[in-house]
């Protein structure tokens, strides 16, 4: 069955003003919509309750998500120093809801938002479907230490989409813990390396008790500067601050 305009429906678990508090965005006011369910699970996922859809989760359509997203720029607009604030897809994982995005995407583009993409960078044939919507990609490298499975094809081929269709705005996040291994790096920067010179590498120590030794932190970084130009290390703000 095929849903009329406005009816398509996807969960959620929450629609909020805040500070995006990691990589190249840190600091900045941005409206968070956050989807319920993920297709992997990460051992250090800061959002637990968002992978699986819970009860607690509320269907929305399209045009009530945007109408709360209206309502939280009217209210937080002096925070807002852009013409075109950026609204940020989070979940879970936003692009397991690519028909809805399709929808929603491009009427928020119309209204003067960017759109930007915050993704674990494994369903690249979902991505497909709404690259030319997203100004933003915030992609994730899942590390096999961490999320006990290896994504490098699928990283590889939802990067080369990224690349591919000139998305200028966009970066890769990996999440070091103290189980991360130099061979991981490597691989990371295999893949990256002979496609894009542009893009940014964030390497994004954890916080908990599974952060990395320095020894190894700064072994990783030494090690991707070699190849990328662009290689950062950057915590997670809003942990420190303990900010929504």
């Amino acid at each position: 069955m095929i849903l009329p305009l406005n009816n398509l429906q996807a969960p959620f678990y929450e629609i909020f003003f805040s500070f995006q508090g990691e990589a190249l965005y840190t600091g900045l006011p941005q409206i968070f919509v956050r989807f319920a369910g993920c297709n992997i699970k990460c051992s250090y996922c800061d959002t637990n309750y968002s992978i699986i859809v819970s009860k607690k989760a509320k269907y929305l359509t399209t045009k009530e998500v945007i109408e709360k997203i209206e309502i939280l720029y009217k209210k937080h607009k002096k925070n807002f120093t852009s013409t075109k604030p950026s609204i940020a897809f989070t979940g879970g994982e936003p692009l397991l809801y690519t028909d809805f995005l399709k929808e929603l995407l491009p009427k928020l583009k119309m209204k003067g938002f960017n759109t930007y993409i915050e993704t674990n960078g494994t369903l690249y044939r979902s991505l497909k479907q709404v690259i030319r919507f997203c100004d933003i990609v915030a992609m994730d490298f899942k590390l096999p230490s961490e999320c006990k499975k290896s994504f490098w094809e699928e990283h590889k081929k939802f990067l080369k989409i990224i690349i591919s269709n000139k998305i200028d705005d966009a970066f890769i996040k990996c999440v070091i813990t103290k189980n991360t291994t130099l061979k991981e790096i490597k691989q990371t920067v295999k893949i990256v390396k002979p496609l894009t010179n542009d893009i940014s590498l964030i390497l994004q120590p954890s916080l908990d008790k599974n952060k990395p030794m320095i020894q190894n932190l700064h072994l990783f970084y030494t090690f991707a500067k070699k190849f990328i130009p662009n290689v950062h290390i950057m915590v997670q703000m809003h942990k420190i601050y303990k900010i929504h």
